[in-house]
Formats: structure tokens, sequence, C-alpha cells
């Protein structure tokens, strides 16, 4: 009775008001889980969208939300969280991952999306949340490629704007910025397009993003104006909805107050723009959960073998119609049948496209960009700093997740599951961080350096060492077969690539019925609390709750909150189980020692467990890279949590003593990239 008790009235009328048809998506919020337990509270996938196609009377609506009562009493042990109003509710759990992969074994697909990184995850949600079958693979882990090595940053491309305008960046006097005005409409699509879906990020997990102010020192009188109209038009396209502050300039005096790091001599002052920042691989986590949340079958560590055709090559009949996929752990294979199947591999697309048409031309070419970790003391928790470098480049010096992150570089390479930047790029990159600062950075001060490959994309058809013909949007590729890539773009415009991937499949394959439009452009993630039933959206609630409720120090119970959002909860009932008591001769107020993966982190022993039981991660690294993101923080740190990671996880995924050797030699080796590298 208490857990039907969580204003209950109210969401039974949407329920049928919903069934009735009257209500729109996004207003009345239950949980809805396919694999069992049907409808519990604030797992947040609208009625509206769970009955829609379905047409469910409303008694058996209401049946699904009794029967959480019943899977409460069988399973006693059962997380149960409180709502505002005192009455509780079961937090979603994805179904598990044998149950995904019998699934994928029985049923045939609307769609097989191939990549679990950002626009995979977002073509499965897209096309989830449109009443489409989805089933997604992905051969290492969610986010485990491009989409975890970003800047962190969701913007709109102070540079591309740049180029809209000038032929040449950056202008080195005013003689310059008149002689190499032009406007490239081109680019002027992409900052408008990137600008449009920041605005749609920022909002869909709040928790999980922030807005960041950053600072583009000033050196020339000329550059005051020229760069506060810059920021004002990047404002203006931003437009009405824009969630962000606006720029604006700032004196000498102010800019050193705001960031003291900065040299002094020749400054005239700053330009103060505003984008927002994120954790980018728990960003394309959520996505994926909130995918499978919504109806997709998503599998990590399964890797796509070959894809399985009918008719002949260059038939007109000729289809893709699935892929043969491997379970990369025990190494069983399957088919999964699917009536089309999108690629949504970045820098592998490729790899994919000649599985279906061997003769098909190349059209990706990876760049490569790297990035430092260094201590949280070279820049302000609030602050970052952003300046075009000698060749043109933009390099950012940004506070993250209480370090401070600084890149990135620009060069063309081959694909790799594992890039690592080579000395030069650290060097390049501490050097152009010392030509703005006061304070000298070396090697010593490097704890983590990486690298990402950008997946760039040319024209088939165009001359392949003519690199004006790279597209800086993204790219919707069809091939003989009917098979759909989706390449190139940024992490910041993922649902827009995902939303015309899907549309183009739709328009191609006319066995594809969805059941409505796209809806992404509105969605929220999981854990932003939907409902309005935990904390009204109000995240600080979380945070004091976390303080209050569990005792948790003001850094570890941001942290929660920033990565898990509501989800946090959860993972501080888990936190409570790994707790130590006060030592011997304290008194018992003393409280809970939460305990911690590293003293110097806030991340928690209890997160590994949440990771396994909730988050699909089934290797160290998942949990040390991409859960946490400690190794991408702290390498050492990461190579010191691992004994504890491997004995948490041990427990929770049953493994062997051989294949708890075998991840601490895998995450090793993974480590070693995350690396200052050697001369």
């Amino acid at each position: 009775a208490k857990l039907l008790s969580c204003r209950m009235s109210r969401r039974l009328k949407g329920v049928a008001a919903a069934a009735a048809g009257t209500v729109g998506y996004g207003y009345y919020t239950l949980e809805y889980k396919r694999s069992s337990r049907d409808y519990t509270q604030d797992g947040q996938i609208t009625i509206a969208d769970a009955l829609a196609g379905r047409r469910q009377p409303f008694w058996n609506v209401a049946q699904n939300i009794f029967s959480t009562a019943a899977t409460r009493a069988k399973d006693p042990d059962t997380t149960l969280l409180q709502c505002e109003d005192g009455s509780s509710f079961i937090p979603w759990s994805p179904p598990d991952r044998k149950s995904v992969q019998d699934k994928t074994k029985t049923q045939e697909f609307d769609i097989l999306v191939i990549g679990g990184g950002a626009t995979g995850s977002g073509v499965a949600l897209d096309a989830a949340t449109r009443g489409l079958k989805v089933a997604l693979v992905e051969q290492e882990d969610f986010a485990s490629g491009t989409s975890s090595r970003s800047t962190k940053l969701i913007h709109g491309g102070i540079r591309y704007l740049a180029l809209a305008f000038q032929a040449k960046i950056p202008p080195r006097s005013l003689w310059d910025v008149i002689t190499n005005l032009h406007y490239d409409h081109s680019m002027m699509q992409v900052v408008m397009h990137d600008l449009k879906e920041r605005t749609f990020m920022m909002q869909s997990a709040p928790f999980m993003t922030k807005t960041l102010p950053m600072m583009i020192p000033l050196h020339y009188w000329w550059e005051v104006p020229l760069f506060w109209c810059s920021g004002k038009m990047y404002d203006i396209i931003a437009g009405s909805l824009n969630p962000l502050p606006e720029s604006h300039f700032i004196s000498k005096a102010e800019t050193l107050f705001q960031f003291p790091l900065l040299r002094s001599e020749g400054l005239r002052g700053g330009l103060v723009i505003y984008d927002g920042q994120q954790n980018d691989t728990r960003m394309n986590l959520y996505i994926a959960l909130t995918a499978a949340q919504s109806g997709a079958s998503v599998l990590n560590h399964t890797e796509v073998m070959k894809l399985n055709t009918v008719g002949k090559l260059g038939d007109e009949n000729y289809k893709v119609v699935g892929a043969k996929v491997r379970d990369m752990f025990t190494g069983a294979s399957w088919d999964i049948k699917a009536k089309q199947v999108i690629s949504a591999c970045g820098p592998f697309a490729d790899t994919i496209r000649k599985m279906a048409d061997p003769e098909v031309t190349d059209i990706i070419v990876p760049a490569r960009g790297s990035h430092l970790i260094m201590p949280d003391h070279f820049s302000p928790d609030a602050m970052g700093c952003v300046w075009f470098t000698q060749d043109g480049r933009v390099l950012y010096l940004l506070p993250w997740e209480g370090s401070t992150i600084a890149g990135t570089t620009d060069i063309k390479d081959m694909p790799s599951m594992n890039p690592t930047p080579v000395l030069n790029e650290v060097d390049f990159i501490l050097r152009e961080c010392n030509s703005v600062l006061s304070r000298p950075i070396n090697h010593s001060h490097v704890r983590a350096a990486w690298a990402g490959l950008r997946p760039l994309v040319k024209d088939p058809n165009a001359d392949p060492n003519d690199t004006k013909k790279l597209a800086r949007d993204h790219v919707v590729d069809l091939v003989r077969g009917d098979l759909i890539s989706i390449c190139g773009g940024k992490w910041t415009t993922y649902r827009r690539m995902a939303e015309d991937a899907v549309d183009t499949a739709i328009k191609i394959n006319p066995s594809l019925q969805p059941e409505r439009g796209c809806v992404t452009e509105s969605m929220s993630l999981l854990g932003t609390d939907r409902g309005g039933l935990i904390c009204h959206k109000n995240f600080d609630k979380v945070v004091v709750t976390l303080r209050e409720k569990y005792d948790m120090d003001k850094l570890v119970a941001k942290h929660l909150m920033h990565n898990y959002g509501t989800r946090a909860l959860v993972v501080a009932e888990i936190a409570k189980e790994y707790a130590e008591g006060p030592q011997k001769g304290e008194s018992k107020s003393q409280g809970l020692r939460y305990l911690k993966l590293y003293s110097k982190y806030p991340m928690l022993e209890a997160e590994v467990v949440f990771a396994c039981r909730s988050e699909y991660a089934c290797t160290a690294v998942d949990v040390l890279a991409r859960r946490t993101r400690l190794a991408f923080l702290d390498a050492y740190a990461a190579e010191q949590a691992l004994p504890r990671v491997l004995e948490i996880m041990s427990k929770e995924l049953l493994w062997s003593g051989r294949r708890k050797e075998e991840e601490r030699k895998k995450a090793l080796e993974f480590l070693k990239t995350m690396s200052m590298p050697s001369a």
C-alpha cells in the first residue's frame, strides 16, 4: 500500500488519459520494464509511450503496477527508495546479459545497430522510442572508443565560427582580418546545428552536464571588438532557448582574478564564453541504458564477425538482413536477424561497409586528438581557458572531475581501439600551455595522457589528397545491400545524427513501421527524475540526502549526484553495505567510513558493485576507465585500485582465478596506453 501511495492518484489519471490518447509524450511517468516487474515508480518511461501501439486496457496497466508489490514480496532484498512524500519505489535495473543474448538469438529485429558509442547508442534510443524493435551490439564496451576520449565539452565550436568568416586563423593583425574575410556557409551550418543540439544535451541529463565559462585571453586592441562581436554572434546563433549565460568582455584585472595563472604581460582582457561540460563516457552509458529501458536489446563485448545477406552482390534483391556475432568472453556465436542494419562504428566504419560491399571506397580519415590530465591547481574550479595556437588549432585548458584537462591535437592516424599519444604531442600541448600560463608545466605534472580518433569523412568521389573535402558535419552513407553508415559529426550532435540515420532507414525500408516520429529532442535520460517523485529535478536535494541520510562528505555526495543522478541513492544503499563502522576507541558518533577506490579521489568501492549489477560492466577496464573514469584521471591511482576492483568484480561476476588473472594483465596493458609516453 505504501508503494502504491506515491502520488498514485495523479499517476493513474495519467494512465487513463494516455490510454485514451489524450496525453502527449512526457507528461505522466512511471518506470517501464519490458523484461520484468513491468511498471514501477521512477524509471520514467512515459505511460503514453509505453501504451502507444500496444493499446493495453487500463486494467492491464494497473495489474502491472500491482505486480511490483508482488516482486517486492518475492525478493525482499530488492532496494526500495523513498519519494519526497515518504512513499517508496523500486529503481529500474536493466535485464541481465544472458536474457538479452537469448532474446537476440530468437527474435527478428526491425533495426540492428552496430556500435555502442554515442551515435550508435543514440540510434538505438531513437529507434526504440519510435516503437521499433531494436538490437545493439558493441565489440568492446559502451564508449570504449572515440566517445570516451573527447575534450568533455558540449559546444558549438568557436573554431568553426571563426572559419566561417576567416580564410586563415588565427589572424595576426587587423590587416589579416580584413584580407582574409570570406563566408563559408558550411561552417556556419556546423555551428548552428551544434548549438541547437547543445541545448538539448544540457537539458537531457542536467545532473551530468554543467555550464562552463571559458576565457579567451586577448592581447591586441583590435582583438577586443573582434572577439566581442564573435561572442555575441555565438549567443545569437544559439537562439532564445539557449540555457547558458551570454558571453561578455572582462578587464585585465578581472581576467587575472578569474584565472590567476594567466600571464599578465601584454594582456588586454578576456572574452568569457559559455559552453557545456559532461562526463562523456557516463553520458554515453546512460544513453544506452535509456535505450534498454525503452525496449532495445543492448550487448557490449559482442563482436560482429560478418554481415548476413540474401541475394547476390550486384543483384537488385541483394540485401543485408542481420549479422553473425560472437560473445567476446565465451566465444559463442549466433545470428541476429534484422530488417535493417545501421553501422555507427566511427573510425571503423569502412570495415563494416566492406562487409556489405567489398568494392566500396573508403570514406573515413581518422584524426588523432591527444589530451593530458594534470592536477586541479592548474585551472580554477569554475573557469576554463581557450586560445588559438600558432598553427590555427584550438587548445583548451579546463577543470574536469577534480583535475585539469589540456588538449587537443589533430593528427592523421590509422584506426585503433587504443590509440596512444606520442611524446611530440605531449610536448606540443605543454609548450602551448606554458605560452599562456605564468607557472610552468612539465612532464612530472602529467597524471594521465590519452588519445582518441575522430572519424572525419571525405567525399568518396573526391581527390583523396584534398583535405578540404573532409566533412565537418556528419554523413549518412548508403552502400549496396542497403547498409546504412552514420559517419563523422561530433559528440554534441549525436542525437541529430541518430535521428537522420533512423529517418533514412525508414525512408528506404518500407517494412519498418514506426508507431510515432522522433521524440528524442524533448526526451530526458535515465536518472533525471522524469516523474518528479524524488527531487523535482532539483538535484541539490540528492546531494543533501546523501549528506544527511547517508552521512557522506560533500565531495563524494556531489560526485555521486553528478555521475548517477537519482540513481546515486541506489549506489548509496550499496555503499552502506561496504562501509566501515567506527574504529576501535572511537565513539559511535564517528559514523560510517565509505570505502574509496583511491584516497585522493571520490570514487567508492560501491560503484564497482553497482557497475556490475546495473551498468553492464564486464571487465576491470570497463570499471576503471568507463564507469569511474579513474584511468582517465590518474593512471597510477587506477593501477593502485586495480587489486580491489578485481576482488569485488570476482565476487559479483563469479570469476575463476584464471579469469581474474587475465583481467589483471589486460587492465595493466590498457593502463600503459593512459600513461605518459616514453621517448
